[in-house]
């Protein structure tokens, strides 16, 4: 049995109105195949590759999720009136990408996180402000990240579905044509 290689599949933008007609570019492999053979191993393969991203991308999201979480909980801790050189109040759910699970906020907001928040102990007010200010600037970054992330899921979904269908719609189709042929016979 060949293996059914496509470089690439789409949708036609120059497709009848309402209809979605299916591009197939680079196809080797697909010898002794009918059309609709053809069309659902192309489409279902492009559906389990689209399905992994989509899963990479949930993951994604979760992991920026827990890091939201965990400048939410250091901001409190800010905010109510911690030090710099305190013990960082991090979720366990949070998984420590580059600073010790036992780091202060300090060590969190600038190893872990990359923010610039340098000041002398203790804090003054407007100093406590300018850091709970960058944090929030931070968390504000990584909201804008996760609707992206979200817009960037629900395309693929939407892709995978056009896929599906499209699929479907031409192995239904060429179904119905060779029993139709085959009656006729």
């Amino acid at each position: 049995m060949s293996t059914i290689e496509v470089q690439q599949i789409g949708t036609n933008r120059y497709a009848p109105a309402g209809a979605n007609a299916v591009c197939l570019y680079g196809i080797e492999g697909a010898d002794g195949l009918t059309l609709a053979q053809l069309v659902s191993a192309v489409c279902i393969r492009r559906c389990a590759h689209l399905e992994s991203r989509a899963v990479g991308r949930m993951n994604k999201m979760t992991q920026n999720n827990t890091y939201m979480d965990a400048l939410a909980s250091v901001c409190k801790q800010i905010a109510a009136d911690a030090e710099l050189n305190a013990a960082a109040n991090i979720p366990d759910s949070y998984e420590m990408r580059k600073a010790d699970r036992n780091c202060t906020i300090y060590q969190f907001l600038t190893l872990e996180c990359g923010l610039d928040v340098t000041y002398a102990y203790p804090l003054t007010y407007k100093q406590r402000m300018d850091v709970i200010g960058t944090v929030k600037t931070a968390m504000d970054s990584a909201n804008t990240t996760s609707q992206e992330d979200v817009i960037e899921l629900q395309s693929m979904i939407n892709w995978r579905d056009v896929t599906y269908n499209a699929s479907s719609g031409i192995v239904s189709r060429y179904g119905n044509t060779e029993a139709n042929i085959a009656g006729n016979i």
